[in-house]
């Protein structure tokens, strides 16, 4: 199922162009199918309209999600709530909302995590004359590299993105985002992927002249944290419908063309890895999103500098199985 987040604070499922409020059509199978007499209340209970919320049930809330979707597609336009209240909406007229993170949610990115991504940006430093470079034992670390972003850095579908005023090299990395589902710690890598809820499109946009040393202490370094320093979209969708995340193509498109055309096959570590690295003497929780790292054809890779960001520029991201959702880079508004 794809689930995305709309209005205030409510999830929908995106069925042919559709979108179906979750909350409501579950209220509406609540009266209809089990004579509830409150309705709403056991709606709120099983299919919260908050999309964390909702993750936190689990399959009984999914199996619930199933059901009543199925009730508004035989009901076709004259699907209703309880009261009458509009259920159905079209997608092309309706904004959408990041579905993720909460506040709450830990965002873990990975970095040099596709090999052909590592290779190519490790040449473009040689070739500038950067003294410091990435190990060559780094390219392919012994474990998962990665860091955080900062959850309220991230936009949704059709936001603008602020071209951050700190950088002359902003770039674009599209990922694909694997979202926990349930509560765990020191999760082996044999069970990593029965914590997957579902998945979705990541950006991260960084600001590639921002790199600190560690002398400096920029732990949350500058050149990934930012606002505007990611974008999840344009919904997720279920794990039940991504079989293998390890088979998936992913493409970047900047003002029409193609710059990123990868497959997730080229992840240095998979998910089962990255889970179990990264959940040993730390909990994972409902809503926390790992994102994959990205393929190679990102701004950095290059050499003469011409395909890093502008304001006025039309970034795309796709993945098949998900979908698409594209951000225009706008200048930061004066002061």
């Amino acid at each position: 199922m794809k689930i995305a987040k709309y209005g205030p604070d409510r999830i929908a499922a995106v069925v042919d162009q559709k979108l179906i409020d979750l909350n409501l059509a579950y209220a509406s199978y609540a009266k209809q199918k089990m004579g509830a007499l409150r309705p709403y209340a056991l709606a709120d209970a099983i299919v919260p309209a908050d999309l964390l919320e909702f993750i936190k049930i689990g399959k009984p809330g999914l199996d619930a999600a199933y059901a009543a979707v199925e009730l508004a597609k035989s009901q076709g336009e004259d699907f209703r709530g309880p009261q009458g209240e509009l259920a159905v909406f079209d997608l092309a007229s309706t904004p959408l909302r990041a579905p993720l993170p909460s506040r709450a949610s830990k965002l873990i990115c990975m970095g040099r995590n596709f090999g052909k991504h590592a290779a190519n940006a490790q040449a473009v430093r040689a070739a500038s004359g950067v003294k410091e470079q990435v190990p060559e034992s780094s390219l392919r670390p012994q474990r998962p590299a990665g860091f955080l972003k900062l959850p309220d850095t991230v936009r949704g579908p059709g936001e603008p993105i602020i071209y951050p005023s700190r950088t002359k090299k902003f770039d674009y990395e599209v990922e694909l985002a694997l979202i926990i589902g349930k509560q765990g710690k020191d999760i082996p890598a044999e069970e990593a992927m029965s914590y997957a809820w579902g998945y979705s499109i990541f950006c991260d946009y960084s600001a590639r002249d921002q790199a600190t040393d560690l002398e400096d202490m920029q732990w949350v370094r500058h050149h990934k944290n930012f606002d505007c320093a990611a974008a999840i979209g344009p919904w997720i969708v279920t794990a039940d419908e991504i079989p293998d995340p390890h088979n998936v193509p992913l493409k970047s498109i900047v003002n029409g063309v193609v710059r990123q055309d990868g497959n997730t096959n080229d992840m240095i570590y998979k998910f089962p890895r990255i889970i179990e690295y990264y959940s040993i003497d730390q909990t994972m929780y409902p809503g926390d999103v790992f994102a994959s790292g990205t393929p190679d054809g990102t701004g950095m890779e290059k050499k003469d500098g011409s395909w890093f960001l502008q304001v006025g520029d039309t970034v795309e991201f796709e993945i098949p199985p998900i979908g698409k959702f594209s951000n225009p880079i706008v200048a930061k508004p004066a002061k």
